[in-house]
């Protein structure tokens, strides 16, 4: 039995992979030439079928280039990320968001009758229900007034809230931790919500400083959609410290590793320098990261910026403003071999 919905996903597929060696049966599972392949050894790829993907699991793998190319597996929506376009994306997390709502899925591939499940492809995150955008023109609350004093304290005006969509959280109920909260929402390079952080601003005792979104953080990138590759890249640890440094990635902490998206898409994307900027107390992780990013084409190319141990980039734009972050930016430098 084929439902409508995946015959969509099907035809998605098709219109940048081409047609599938085998039609759409039951088993769901599609070949495809690699699109990669045909990049790295020339046309006569097309004619090889070594691109599998399974669209009731949502998942896809090279049997070729996988082996040496991590980009060439796992879900549907990496596949459509890398060789998509933003139309297709939105057309195909439509697609799985009514797939997952139908009687079919519910019955049948929900409870495992199939043997298959759409195991990788979650359903499209949201902002939370009591989420409301910082508007200037239309502070009406009192929480509202507590976040802009908030953010005001920490030097952040309204073109960054607006170019931000930074908003606020009202309490609810159902989920009273999600509530009175500053809200700043992350977007993938296809202006889809992939993220959000939520910082309490009730200072209430024992009440956690921060609520995320339950998304796995090592698969995505913070605001991907505003990244400028060709241009140099820091990479810093919170959303707060993001928003004041220009082309910044948050690392959501100071750990990273070969597994994470934001890897990846250094040695597959980056063409300028890549600065680490961690808090000031933090050397010993950015020794890590920089051991792990400086080789290959990336060698030469990996910069630290040195901090006074008391302070982190949010706390020297909320002391020194632009001027401050520029400052530091121009004290990007590589590492020493000795320092390592």
């Amino acid at each position: 039995m084929i439902v409508q919905e995946l015959r969509r996903i099907y035809s998605l597929l098709c219109i940048f992979l081409g047609e599938s060696k085998n039609p759409l049966d039951e088993s769901y599972q599609l070949q495809f030439p690699c699109p990669r392949c045909v990049e790295n050894k020339g046309e006569g790829e097309r004619r090889k079928y070594n691109l599998e993907v399974n669209i009731a699991k949502g998942v896809f793998h090279c049997w070729s280039c996988s082996q040496h190319d991590s980009d060439m597996q796992g879900s549907i929506k990496k596949l459509i990320r890398i060789f998509g376009n933003k139309d297709l994306m939105e057309d195909y997390l439509d697609a799985v968001e009514s797939l997952r709502n139908s009687k079919y899925f519910k019955l049948y591939i929900d409870d495992g009758n199939s043997g298959y499940s759409i195991i990788d492809e979650k359903p499209v995150l949201k902002l939370p229900d009591t989420f409301k955008k910082l508007n200037k023109n239309e502070i009406n609350s009192k929480l509202e007034r507590d976040a802009v004093k908030y953010l005001e304290q920490r030097g952040i005006g309204w073109d960054i809230i607006d170019s931000f969509n930074i908003g606020v959280t009202s309490y609810d109920s159902k989920s009273p931790l999600v509530g009175n909260r500053i809200l700043l929402p992350s977007y993938d390079e296809f202006d889809a919500l992939n993220y959000w952080t939520g910082r309490d601003i009730t200072n209430a005792p024992k009440r956690q400083k921060y609520f995320n979104a339950k998304a796995e953080r090592k698969d995505l990138i913070f605001n991907e959609n505003k990244i400028q590759w060709d241009a140099d890249v820091t990479l810093v640890e919170g959303p707060f410290d993001h928003i004041v440094v220009p082309n910044s990635i948050p690392l959501l902490g100071k750990v990273l590793t070969k597994e994470f998206k934001i890897f990846s898409d250094i040695f597959n994307k980056a063409h300028g320098n890549i600065n680490i900027w961690l808090d000031g107390d933090a050397f010993k992780d950015v020794k890590k990261i920089y051991g792990l990013l400086n080789h290959d084409k990336m060698y030469g190319k990996i910069r630290y910026i040195p901090t006074s141990e008391d302070l982190d980039p949010s706390l020297i734009y909320e002391r020194y403003g632009k001027k401050g972050i520029i400052d530091h930016l121009r004290r990007a430098r590589q590492i020493n071999e000795i320092e390592l």
